[in-house]
């Protein structure tokens, strides 16, 4: 539809008549951000524009060690980086507009630094950053450059892609955890050093006040708590942790300063991210309000579980957004409109569009399948046969390219070992591929390119819905004919969200819809998206 050029073009405009000195393009996933680099790149060549851009990738996946360590003496990049790194900003910016992750890299192997590191650099002179919603919104990985707490609102322009993500991943970044175990973890690795004495003693004391809270859980008869079953586990809606939260600031102070005078001892990765979890959880618990609720719950592999578990981010994300001129939210399923306004700013009276699809109608086929069901209760041997009969004969039926989505990865598996089964059988007149977890980049490009290819009979190309190839991702014409999507798209049943539900029908009196429906058909609709990209695409 232009999506990205539409919202991107009046931003450079407004940039153009004072109205803004910085923009940034946010994307929930790696893949969706070669659309703005495009967009931009389309602009420089057809529309003469001057703009430099800049995409920041995750230190992880630009640090030329096979783990990240900054330290001089193991990182031959970090040493003298910052005898090498002037000159070398200096001239990619007089080289190059669109600086991507492969420039980056360049550069980076030429001078022999930290691509991470320029990276950020870069960023202080460009006009434009294209980056993951964690690069503003996240408290921990936010750029303080731009968003420290003490930094006041300056005229940034902030373009959301793919909006609908920002919901879920905005409850991840406020919400933090303990385990009780883990806390019997560090005080057990401390205990053998003679200066954690005073640590090792009030480690212990929120050891304790999580066994109180564990031995009292699910007594129903306790004032302020409620017990709730989900799928055979339990969980506790708590009122307050005010005493385990007093308990965890003075040890938290204790630990801080053992870690700073003991830079190496055994395990001491373990103790650290420990110490970065109380940290969160701590940071957190200052920020609780009607928009959160604290739960415990007894783990599946018996371990003791609370967090803080933010419901509604909609106040998170305004304080962010005030450090900004101006936000546009932008999305092909931002449906119901109300939803995304109650979770994403909090003001129902937020101005809003909505583009009715320019596609020619006739050229989109839907077809239903009533005899199937992806519900649990349905699932088996016998039902997994007759969705895969619907799959040969869809894929059979035409020749070109399809994409299978499947509500999870397990679900994935089941028909991934019916097709083998079939192909061994010889019963398979087409190819076939399969999405995996936690795919590298190198992988994910793979993965896309398989639609390039010239074959003699038809593709199909299984995925999860709501993964990285139900969204984002660009195969126009006859790359892609078809799509075939099974289940509804809902979460599964799970304690997070029995407890969205329960709280929404409290505010909304539509739980079910904002914890279940909505998300659910929104990856439904972004799925069924892939196929139709241009006005001459057909399904």
């Amino acid at each position: 539809m232009g999506k990205t050029l539409s919202t991107i073009y009046p931003s450079l405009k407004a940039m153009g008549e004072g109205h803004g000195e910085k923009l940034f393009y946010l994307t929930a996933k790696t893949i969706t951000r070669s659309v703005a680099e495009e967009a931009f790149a389309i602009l420089r060549e057809k529309g003469n524009l001057y703009f430099n851009t800049v995409t920041i990738t995750a230190k992880e996946k630009l640090c030329v060690m096979e783990k990240p360590d900054c330290n001089p003496d193991d990182c031959p990049r970090a040493k003298g980086h910052y005898d090498r790194v002037n000159d070398a900003v200096y001239e990619i910016l007089g080289e190059v507009e669109g600086i991507t992750r492969e420039k980056v890299l360049e550069y980076g192997e030429k001078y022999q630094i930290c691509p991470f590191e320029f990276c950020l650099d870069i960023s202080n002179w460009v006009d434009g950053i294209i980056c993951d919603y964690n690069y503003v919104f996240d408290p921990n990985v936010r750029l303080k450059r731009y968003f420290a707490e003490s930094e006041p609102g300056r005229a940034y322009l902030f373009l959301v892609d793919e909006a609908h993500n920002l919901v879920t991943r905005a409850r991840e970044m406020y919400s933090a955890s303990l385990v009780k175990e883990d806390v019997l973890l560090v005080k057990r690795i401390l205990k053998s050093h003679s200066g954690a004495g005073k640590a090792v003693e009030l480690l212990e004391t929120c050891n304790k006040r999580f066994l109180e809270l564990k031995r009292s859980y699910g007594e129903e008869s306790r004032e302020g708590v409620l017990h709730r079953q989900v799928l055979g586990s339990g969980y506790e809606i708590l009122p307050e942790v005010n005493l385990l939260s007093l308990n965890l600031m003075s040890m938290f102070a204790e630990l801080e300063t053992f870690m700073n005078e003991h830079a190496e001892f055994a395990d001491r990765d373990l103790v650290l991210d420990f110490y970065f979890r109380v940290r969160d959880f701590l940071y957190v618990y200052d920020r609780l309000d009607d928009n959160y609720r604290i739960y415990a719950m007894l783990r599946s592999d018996g371990s003791f579980m609370v967090k803080l578990f933010c419901v509604n981010p909609a106040v998170n994300l305004k304080e962010c957004l005030d450090k900004g001129t101006s936000t546009l939210f932008f999305s092909a399923t931002l449906l119901p409109v109300q939803y995304y306004k109650e979770l994403l700013s909090g003001n129902q009276e937020e101005y809003a569009v909505y583009a009715s699809s320019p596609f020619p109608p006739e050229n989109r086929l839907v077809l239903a399948a009533s005899d199937v069901s992806s519900r649990y209760s349905r699932r088996g041997p016998y039902e997994y046969e007759k969705i895969v009969d619907y799959i040969c004969r869809i894929v059979e039926g035409k020749k070109g390219n399809y994409m299978v989505f499947c509500p999870s990865y397990l679900y994935l598996s089941e028909i991934e070992e019916r097709l083998a089964g079939r192909q061994e059988a010889g019963r398979l007149t087409f190819t076939w591929l399969a999405q995996k977890g936690r795919m590298t980049e190198e992988e994910r490009e793979a993965f896309l390119h398989s639609f390039e290819e010239e074959r003699d009979s038809s593709m199909a190309a299984l995925c999860v819905m709501g993964g990285i190839f139900s969204e984002g991702i660009d195969l126009k014409e006859e790359r892609l004919i078809g799509a075939i999507i099974i289940g509804t798209g809902l979460p599964q049943v799970n304690t997070e969200q029995e407890i969205l539900k329960e709280y929404f029908d409290e505010s909304q009196g539509r739980g079910f819809d904002y914890a279940y429906q909505y998300p659910g058909m929104n990856k439904v609709m972004q799925a069924a998206g892939r196929v139709i990209r241009t006005a001459g695409d057909k399904a």
